[in-house]
């Protein structure tokens, strides 16, 4: 699974939320694959709020950069994703 540009959009389109990508998606959009990573994007983009609100460990947010790091295509969409704001 990689977090691409691609991914970060298809993320803003649908509010980070898997049904309302079943309901408006595109068949290429509603895969399985890009479903899995629109769940784990939104954990991720939880996560980071949590960080972000200082309600996490230092080991924790470690943890969930190197998830990052481990995810995200490059240095460039790891910025534009902690931009990205959790919809629920």
């Amino acid at each position: 699974m990689t977090i691409t540009k691609y991914h970060i959009e298809l993320y803003k389109k649908v509010g980070g939320d898997v049904d309302h990508l079943q309901r408006i998606g595109t068949s290429e959009e509603k895969s399985i694959t890009n479903q899995n990573i629109i769940v784990e994007m939104e954990e991720l983009v939880s996560n980071l709020e949590l960080i972000k609100n200082g309600i996490t460990s230092n080991q924790y947010e470690e943890e969930i950069n190197a998830k990052l790091n481990k995810l995200c295509i490059d240095d460039s969409i790891i910025a534009e994703f902690k931009k990205l704001k959790s919809f629920r």
